[in-house]
Order: structure tokens, then C-alpha cells, then sequence
């Protein structure tokens, strides 16, 4: 089986810098991005102070022949600029091929449908994310919806939205394509939508909501 090379997939990506400004490749920008987020590095800043902190080891591990680390002013220009959609869809991919779901069958990718997946339970969530405002004027955070396993908080599925309210029918999409059954699927009071809970028994997964005033009929 062919081994699925992050990098060189991230360097499909569109660049949308001046040609001038490129001292660091759009795949290391975004290699440094996904190490420091998974490293609950989370903001520009945040993933700006990864990069120096861990400087030598970077250089290293991505092999930078310059010797310097992207700055936060390089990765803030990188991230607003880049297709969000792509750059999750080769991140979703990326975790796919390397995460197991059951401990009974190690081997087995997100992608199999056969594996033991019933009883387990995997936690939907949507999060701001800091210092993603592109202006002072700006009054709304990028937002991150995210599928993840309870137990190890693997991420399994990752898609950007504009805000707290499309979380909604974002999530109903990302369970139409979600390939995986027999599941527990936990959500907060904000997906209690018959919609949304029609997805999940469409996707053969059972789910546990929480009930707040957002449902005063039940």
C-alpha cells in the first residue's frame, strides 16, 4: 500500500504569495501549522511561537536550508490565503490513513466499513479559532468543526465554517459523507435538529444529544 505523503500533498496547494515573499515553501508553512495546532498551538501568534521555540528541531525534522523558521507575519499571510476547503480535505485524508479506530483491528482504516467500530464513541465539536480575525474590525473568529474519537481525541474529520450558526448544516453534510457505521455519535444542544439526528440513523450510527431551551417542546 501506498504510504500517504502529507507533505507533498500540501504542496499541491495554491500559493497565492508574490514570488518575492516566498523564503519558505507553502508545505513547510503548513507542515509547521499542523504540528503546532496538534500541539494545542492554536492562533497565528500561538503557531508563530511554536515555530521559534522549536526552531532547531524544525529545521531539522523539515530540513529548511535557509536556517530560518517562517515568521507569524508569513504564516498568518499563508493561512488567510490558501483554499480552506483543500487544505482540510488533505488533512481529513492525512488522518484517515493513519488513525484505527478499534484496538481489535489496528490495521484498519477510517475508510473500512467492516471494522469493529460498535459501542464506540466519537465526539462532534465546533471550536473559534483564536486570533483568526483577518481585521480589528473583523467581529467573527474562523470556525473548525470537528469529528473526533472520545476516548484518544484522534480527529478523524475537519472542516472550516464562517460561524457558530453554519455549524449546523455543516455538520449534516460532514454525516452524509461520513463513511463509518455502529458509532455512538455525541453532539452539544446546538445540533438537537431533526435534521441533523435523521443524518445520523441515515448513516447506520445512533447518537446522544444534549436538551437545552433551544428545544422547549420537549
Amino acid at each position: 500500500m501506498i504510504q500517504f505523503n502529507l507533505r507533498e500533498k500540501l504542496k499541491t496547494l495554491e500559493d497565492k504569495r508574490r514570488n518575492q515573499a516566498k523564503q519558505h515553501s507553502i508545505d513547510t508553512v503548513l507542515m509547521i501549522t499542523i504540528m503546532a495546532t496538534m500541539s494545542n498551538f492554536q492562533g497565528y501568534r500561538a503557531i508563530g511561537d511554536f515555530a521559534v521555540r522549536y526552531k532547531d528541531k524544525i529545521i531539522k525534522y523539515l530540513n529548511i536550508q535557509n536556517n530560518k523558521v517562517p515568521s507569524f507575519a508569513t504564516i498568518r499571510r499563508v493561512l488567510i490565503n490558501i483554499d480552506q476547503e483543500k487544505f482540510g480535505d488533505i488533512f481529513t485524508e492525512w488522518m484517515q490513513s493513519n488513525i484505527s479506530i478499534s484496538k481489535n483491528t489496528s490495521t484498519s482504516k477510517l475508510s473500512n466499513n467492516k471494522i469493529k467500530s460498535k459501542g464506540q464513541w466519537i465526539s462532534i465539536d465546533g471550536k473559534a479559532i483564536k486570533g483568526t480575525k483577518q481585521k480589528e474590525e473583523d467581529k467573527k473568529l474562523a470556525h473548525l468543526v470537528s469529528f473526533f474519537k472520545s476516548d484518544s481525541k484522534d480527529i478523524l474529520i475537519a472542516r472550516a465554517t464562517a460561524s457558530k450558526s453554519n455549524e449546523i448544516p455543516l455538520v449534516q453534510t460532514m454525516m452524509q459523507e461520513f463513511p463509518l457505521k455502529d458509532f455512538i455519535i455525541t453532539l452539544d444542544a446546538l445540533h438537537t435538529q431533526t435534521k441533523t439526528l435523521k443524518a445520523i440513523k441515515k448513516s447506520n450510527n445512533d447518537y446522544v444529544v444534549q436538551i437545552k431551551e433551544n428545544q422547549k417542546k420537549l
